[in-house]
C-alpha cells in the first residue's frame, strides 16, 4: 500500500488515521474502493485499500466512498457495490443533520446506517468517532475530557467546553455515514454485529436493547492500535473493547495481548483481579482482532501529585508482587541467555556508535551479574497511562500487547516509578525528564524515598535480595531502548540517523542508572 512502511511516520499516521473508519466496517482491509473522494480522503482510501477506481460497471467493489454525495453519485456508489459491500460516506454541515443523511442513504437503497461525529472536530486527526444519539457514548467522551493531566490533557486541550459545545449540537460538524447495501451481509459482519452475537456467550449479561460502538483512535503513532468501546446504552461505561492493529507490523502485539490475556486467565481461577478478561479472538482479511472486557477507571497520570505519588506507587509495588505470586525461580543461566545476551547485543548494534565504549562495557558487566529470579507476568509498558485506579480505589491495567507471561522481575515497577516521577515533576521533555530521573535516583529526596521504599516492599515480597537489583536496573533500559529505535526507524522511513539514537531518552537512563551503580 502506499503509505507502506518505507514512508516517513509522520505522513504514514496522518493517512492511516483519515481511515480509522475502516475498524467499523465489516473488513478493515477492502479489496477493491471505488473512491470520489478527494485531497486526504482520496489518499487515506489508497493507504488501506487494494485497489482503488474513480468508475465501476458495477458490482465489483466492497467499499465506496464519497463526500457530500448528492443523489445521483449515491446511486453509483450503491451500484459498485458487490453483495454485503460497505459505503462510507463524508457530510460536510451544510448538507443537514444526521437524520438527513440517513433518509438521503436509505432513499438510495442502503441499510444499516450508522451516523459518526470525529472529535475534536476542529483537529486534523480524530481521536473519537463518536455514534450519533448514543448518550453514553457522549458521555464517555466528555468524561475523558475532564481528566486532569497526562498524555489525554494534551490530546484533548481545551475538551471540556470544546465537547460540550460539540456533544450539544452548538455548532455545525460534520457527519460520517456508514452504511452496507440491502443484501446478505459479508462473512462475519461488523465488530459491532460480533459484540451482539457473543454478548451472552461471553458472560457480558443480558444483550442491551441498544448497542453503540465508540471509536478511539488516539496514539502518537501508525502502530499505535484503535480500540472499539461497546456501550449498553445509555450507560456511560463501557463493558467490551476490540483491539485491532492499523498496520503489519502491529499485528503481532494484538495476537500477543490475546494469547497473554488467555495465559494469565489459565494461571489462576478467575483471572487475575485488574487484568482484562479475554472474551475472543479472530482474523478479518489477514487482521487480527481482540475482545475482551473493558477495564474503567482513571489513569494514574491524571491522579499522581508529589503527595499522592508515595501511597499510588505502594498500590503498584503491591499490585504487582500480587500477581508473581507462585512464580517459579529459574536459574542466572536462563536469564542470561534469553533476556541478558539478546539484550546487549542489539543495544550495542544499535548505540554502539553513539555511546562511549568504556560506559558501555561497564552497563554490559552490570547486566550479566542477572542472578537467579522468579519468572512473573511482565506488562512491559506499564507507564502511568496504562494504570487506572477503580472507582473502588484499586489498580487495574491496560494494554497487554507486550507482556511476557515469564518475564522479568522489578522491570515494570522500575518503569513505572520513572514515569510516575516524570508525571508528578511535569517533567514534559528529555532534559527535564533526565534531571527528574538523576533526582529519582537520590533516596533524600522526595521521589528517591518513594522509590526506595516501594523496590524494597516489592523485592521483600518476591523474597529477592537488594543485591539483585543493580542488573535489572540497566536492563529496564536496555530493553526499552528498542522502541527508541523503532521510532527513530519510523520516522526516517529508513535507517534509524545517529543523531536522532543518540537523543534517545532510554539510552539516557540507561547512563545514568550505570553510572549511579557504578558509584555505589
Amino acid at each position: 500500500m502506499p503509505a507502506g512502511s518505507e514512508t516517513p511516520e509522520q505522513e504514514r499516521n496522518a493517512r492511516l488515521r483519515r481511515a480509522d473508519w475502516r475498524f467499523l466496517l465489516p473488513s478493515p482491509r477492502p479489496a477493491r474502493a471505488l473512491c470520489r473522494g478527494t485531497g486526504a480522503l482520496a489518499d487515506a482510501v489508497a493507504s488501506i485499500a487494494g485497489e482503488v477506481v474513480m468508475e465501476s460497471p458495477g458490482r465489483d467493489c466492497d467499499l465506496a466512498v464519497a463526500e457530500n454525495p448528492d443523489v445521483r453519485t449515491l446511486a453509483e456508489l450503491r451500484a459498485a457495490l458487490r453483495a454485503g459491500g460497505t459505503c462510507y460516506t463524508e457530510w460536510h454541515p451544510r448538507f443537514g443533520s444526521a437524520r438527513r443523511v440517513a433518509r438521503a442513504l436509505h432513499a438510495a437503497g442502503f441499510q444499516d446506517v450508522a451516523c459518526y461525529r470525529r472529535w475534536p472536530a476542529s483537529a486534523d486527526l480524530p481521536v473519537f468517532w463518536i455514534p450519533v444519539d448514543s448518550p453514553g457514548a457522549a458521555a464517555y467522551v466528555r468524561s475523558r475530557g475532564w481528566l486532569r493531566g497526562g498524555r489525554m490533557r494534551r490530546l484533548l486541550a481545551g475538551g471540556r467546553r470544546l465537547a460540550h459545545d460539540l456533544l450539544r449540537a452548538r455548532f455545525g460538524r460534520p457527519v460520517c455515514a456508514i452504511a452496507r447495501c440491502s443484501e446478505a451481509p459479508q462473512p462475519g459482519g461488523s465488530p459491532a454485529e460480533w459484540l451482539r452475537k457473543g454478548w451472552t456467550e461471553w458472560g457480558l449479561g443480558t444483550e442491551p436493547g441498544r448497542l453503540s460502538t465508540l471509536l478511539v483512535t488516539g496514539g502518537p503513532r501508525s502502530v499505535s492500535k484503535v480500540v472499539l468501546l461497546a456501550f449498553a446504552e445509555p450507560s456511560p461505561l463501557p463493558v467490551a473493547a476490540i483491539k485491532a492493529p492499523r498496520v503489519d507490523e502491529a499485528a503481532g502485539g494484538i495476537r500477543r495481548e490475546g494469547d497473554a490475556l488467555a495465559g494469565l486467565a489459565a494461571r489462576r481461577p478467575g483471572g487475575l483481579p485488574g487484568v482484562p478478561r479475554l472474551l475472543a479472538q479472530r482474523e478479518t482479511d489477514g487482521v487480527p482482532l481482540i475482545g475482551e472486557t473493558a477495564l474503567v477507571g482513571r489513569p494514574l497520570e491524571s491522579l499522581l501529585t508529589p503527595r499522592s505519588l508515595g501511597a499510588w506507587s505502594t498500590k503498584v509495588a503491591d499490585w504487582l508482587a500480587a500477581i508473581a505470586e507462585g512464580a517459579a525461580v529459574l536459574p542466572a543461566s536462563h536469564w542470561r541467555e534469553r533476556i541478558v545476551e539478546p539484550a546487549v547485543c542489539r543495544f550495542a548494534e544499535a548505540f554502539g556508535g553513539v555511546v562511549d565504549r568504556g560506559l558501555l562495557r561497564e552497563g554490559d558487566a552490570v547486566v550479566r551479574g542477572i542472578g537467579a529470579l522468579p519468572a512473573v507476568p511482565e506488562q512491559r509498558d506499564f507507564g502511568p497511562w496504562n494504570v487506572l485506579a477503580t472507582r473502588t480505589g484499586e489498580i487495574a491495567v491496560l494494554d497487554w500487547e507486550s507482556a511476557e507471561l515469564d518475564g522479568v522481575p522489578t522491570l515494570d515497577l522500575l518503569y513505572y516509578l520513572a514515569y510516575a516521577t516524570f508525571s508528578v515533576d511535569r517533567a514534559r521533555d528529555r532534559g527535564s525528564r533526565i534531571a527528574s530521573f538523576r533526582r529519582s535516583l537520590d533516596p533524600s529526596t522526595a521521589a528517591g524515598a518513594v522509590r526506595r521504599d516501594c523496590l524494597a516492599r516489592y523485592l521483600g515480597a518476591l523474597g529477592l535480595d537488594s543485591a539483585q537489583l543493580a542488573p535489572l536496573r540497566a536492563l529496564v533500559w536496555l530493553i526499552h531502548a528498542q522502541s527508541d529505535v523503532r521510532h527513530a526507524a519510523a520516522d526516517a522511513g529508513g535507517p534509524p540517523p545517529a543523531a536522532a539514537l543518540a537523543r534517545s531518552l532510554f539510552l539516557a537512563l540507561w547512563a545514568e542508572e550505570v553510572r549511579h551503580i557504578a558509584r555505589g
